[in-house]
């Protein structure tokens, strides 16, 4: 169950790098990166709280988890700035 486990957020973690990348390369817009990634985003945190414990994520995975939200903050920043300057 725990490799299941792991290869679940393993697949969220690569296909929300994916949407990251085509957001910041101009590829998706916004609205379309965050309807991609929002669910997996939250699947994410719920899955990291409920199972700290029984599922064993090497720091190399741990960090890419946090770049992730480091750059999904970046995306939500930069999208309100747009948001600000259109107004």
């Amino acid at each position: 169950m725990e490799f299941l486990k792991r290869k679940l957020l393993n697949e969220c973690v690569r296909f929300i790098e994916l949407c990251q990348s085509y957001v910041l390369d101009g590829r998706i817009n916004v609205d379309t990166y965050n309807s991609l990634s929002n669910i997996k985003l939250n699947f994410i945190k719920d899955m990291l709280e409920k199972e700290r414990s029984n599922i064993y994520l090497d720091r190399d995975f741990l960090k890419r988890i946090n770049k992730l939200f480091k750059i999904n903050s970046l995306i939500c920043e930069m999208s309100q700035k747009a948001i600000n300057i259109n107004r």
